[in-house]
């Protein structure tokens, strides 16, 4: 059942959520204007994939997957889905796989109880396919959006066509467990969504998902370069904006190159 973000003052109850840990699963090469609307085209960023993995009192949930690094190491593969679009393949270093990450930290696919998928482009359901005992959480938009005839390119079908997987369709805020909570940020998809967790140190941390991929999107209010509906792109920035701001929250960026350089990324953490 959707559920509202409490109001100013109203703050989190008591959180289940232990830790938070950045997960750096490799890099992708896009033009500016991909992350920020009306931007130089010719400037290209490298931009980091990441995913969050929380570990709760109720086990470990995965926010995104990252890339499927099996079909960069594909000659053909590569070629089928990125080279006939033009696209720039990732780049995803042993050090970057996600399960090399896990065993760092100490734990294994089958300790993820809960995988929160911000949305279902290709660098954020890239590794589901290690998660099928879990349940996958999406947006009942973005579910149905991935699963028409009409999908862009940027949504890679084989990454969760899999009658395995064991999703959990919500609609709009969803309190997923005690201080771990969905909020609806549709705009740049059909149904993207974020995640707040409440932190025992570290506070309220957002994580925005696509919702703006650079810093630059929520200081300045920019759009992202790809959206479905401009507005409600904007007003999911500025409902994030309300809550860092209401809660003195701390922004998890999924893409921003300046972001990763001073996280702290796995195996060190946030508590």
């Amino acid at each position: 059942m959707a559920t509202a973000i409490p109001a100013p003052g109203e703050g989190p109850g008591r959180t289940s959520a232990l830790k938070l840990c950045v997960l750096l699963c490799g890099y992708e090469f896009v033009p500016k204007d991909v992350s920020t609307r009306g931007t130089d085209r010719r400037i290209i960023l490298a931009e980091p994939i990441s995913a969050f993995l929380i570990e709760t009192e109720q086990g470990y949930v995965l926010f995104d997957t990252g890339v499927n690094a099996r079909i960069l190491r594909d000659p053909d593969l590569r070629q089928q889905y990125y080279g006939r679009h033009g696209w720039m393949a990732p780049v995803v270093r042993p050090e970057h796989e996600l399960l090399a990450q896990f065993d760092a930290i100490g734990v294994g696919p089958d300790d993820v109880r809960q995988v929160v998928l911000s949305h279902m482009h290709l660098d954020h359901t890239g590794n589901l396919r290690l998660f099928s005992h879990a349940q996958v959480v999406v947006q009942c938009r973005e579910f149905s959006y991935a699963f028409s005839a009409n999908h862009s390119p940027f949504w890679f079908d084989s990454d969760y066509q899999d009658p395995g997987i064991l999703w959990r369709i919500v609609e709009g805020d969803v309190d997923l467990l005690p201080g771990v909570q969905i909020l609806s940020t549709p705009g740049h998809t059909p149904g993207h969504q974020s995640l707040v967790v409440e932190l025992p140190e570290t506070g309220t941390a957002v994580l925005v998902g696509d919702a703006g991929d650079l810093e630059e999107n929520f200081r300045d209010e920019i759009l992202p370069g790809v959206a479905v509906d401009d507005q409600a792109a904007l007003e999911s920035i500025r409902r994030i904006n309300r809550l860092v701001r209401e809660r003195r929250g701390t922004v998890f960026y999924t893409h921003d190159p300046d972001f990763v350089q001073k996280t702290r990324l796995a195996p060190a953490c946030y508590r």
